[in-house]
């Protein structure tokens, strides 16, 4: 299962175009989970970060098969200025990098997170995807 990765710069455009909330951008279905990735470049924990999560979209798509998405959003983060990082962290609601999350989507309340980190350790963030899973599982059928 590839990772699909978004410059943040297009989703806060298609933010503003469309006037829904990332959440409900990224989490568009009911019954799926999303595990979204907030990166930046230049930060040396994300590049630590990426092969592991590549390594684990890869097993969870063996195992989960389309129940699971993997997103990875790319904030550009040039040496003279910090612009577009500020925006994410306004926009996302996150401070540090990677910031992880995992979102589902209700038929009621639109798209809720589930889980939010910085920089967890795959294993933790393996049994918080299984955990969603079967609450995603529970939601659809409600």
């Amino acid at each position: 299962m590839a990772i699909r990765n978004i410059e943040f710069t297009e989703l806060d455009r298609e933010i503003s175009k469309a006037g829904k909330s990332h959440l409900d951008l990224l989490a568009s279905e009911t019954g799926r989970v999303y595990v979204v990735a907030i990166s930046r470049d230049k930060c040396p924990a994300c590049e630590r970060q990426k092969p592991r999560m590549d390594e684990l979209a890869e097993n969870t798509a063996e195992k989960q098969g389309k129940k699971v998405a993997f997103i990875r959003i790319r904030v550009k983060y040039p040496t003279e200025k910090d612009e577009e990082s500020s925006r994410s962290k306004e926009v996302l609601g996150h401070y540090f990098y990677p910031t992880n999350l995992i979102l589902v989507r209700t038929k009621d309340k639109g798209a809720i997170e589930l889980y939010r980190n910085v920089s967890p350790r795959m294993s933790e963030l393996k049994r918080s995807i299984k955990t969603a899973v079967e609450i995603a599982e529970r939601l659809e059928k409600a």
